[in-house]
């Protein structure tokens, strides 16, 4: 993945650009007033004036040849919009999992975590220096048991 898309708003712009293609949020409670590809599958299907709960046949052939093309054309989308969501789910699980995710670490938590880090090659250094055989003298715990 290209490091610039690693960050944390390129992630989230791209899960709400992927989101958008499907139903875009709006305040309306039509869930064809959208232009996402299941507003304009529902638009489709729907027919003028007609309640939402029937869904009347088409007055003729070319009609319902269109509404079939668009039909499958925004199903196409529908489908290719969902395979990148599962693409993006598995990119967000291999940063995870390879440590290239680190958008929720604090700044501070950085310098602590290089005290810490200070603090064991501090410890690995006297165990590299003393002869075999030699005990270490107890030392006082700086990170709090950790």
């Amino acid at each position: 993945m290209d490091p610039s898309k690693r960050t944390r708003e390129a992630l989230l712009a791209r899960a709400e650009a992927l989101c958008d293609a499907i139903t875009p949020r709006s305040d309306n409670v039509d869930p064809a007033a959208g232009d996402g590809y299941l507003s304009t599958i529902l638009k489709a299907v729907k027919m003028d004036g007609a309640p939402p709960s029937t869904m009347a046949a088409a007055n003729d052939y070319a009609t319902s040849a269109a509404k079939e093309l668009t039909i499958r054309e925004q199903t196409a989308g529908l489908i290719k919009t969902t395979q990148d969501i599962a693409t993006l789910i598995r990119d967000l699980q291999e940063l995870w999992l390879f440590g290239g995710l680190d958008t929720l670490q604090n700044p501070a938590d950085q310098e602590t975590q290089k005290r810490k880090a200070e603090d064991v090659a501090g410890m690995i250094e006297v165990l590299a220096q003393q002869t075999p055989g030699v005990k270490v003298e107890a030392r006082e715990d700086t990170n709090g048991g950790v």
